[in-house]
């Protein structure tokens, strides 16, 4: 029992980037991998004869027992967990925004008129000096 476990432990990581379960006559089957892009489906029921690129066989597969498709839909779920918690790492997180003091607008002097009604200014740049 311990021996088989670790073969279908063996079995569906070496083939879980690319395979995947294919529902054939009530079973399934784990196709899709480099030694079984095409199958053979009516060797019997619960086997298929795999097939490599250039169609050569390269193997006969069991079909999956219940355990075997629990355990890929966990692999499944865990590798989909992974893979949002990466996006969350690296998603768009806003810097907060920097409270600057408030400016205080300077107080400046009223404007008194000495004698007479005249005002003048000078102007250089952009200052102005009124008198």
């Amino acid at each position: 029992m311990k021996y088989q476990l670790i073969m279908v432990m063996a079995l569906l990581s070496g083939c879980a980037t690319s395979a995947s379960p294919t529902f054939d006559r009530g079973n399934y089957f784990m196709t899709g991998d480099a030694s079984c892009v095409t199958y053979q489906a009516h060797v019997s029921r619960t086997h298929i004869v795999c097939r490599n690129a250039q169609g050569q066989p390269t193997e006969r597969r069991e079909a999956m027992t219940p355990q075997q498709m629990q355990m890929y839909a966990y692999q499944q779920q865990a590798a989909q967990a992974q893979q949002q918690q990466q996006a969350a790492a690296y998603s768009y997180q806003p810097m907060p925004m920097v409270q600057y003091p408030q400016m205080v607008t300077p107080q400046v002097a009223p404007l008194t008129l000495g004698s007479g009604n005249q005002v003048r200014c000078i102007s250089t740049g952009i200052y102005t000096n009124c008198r």
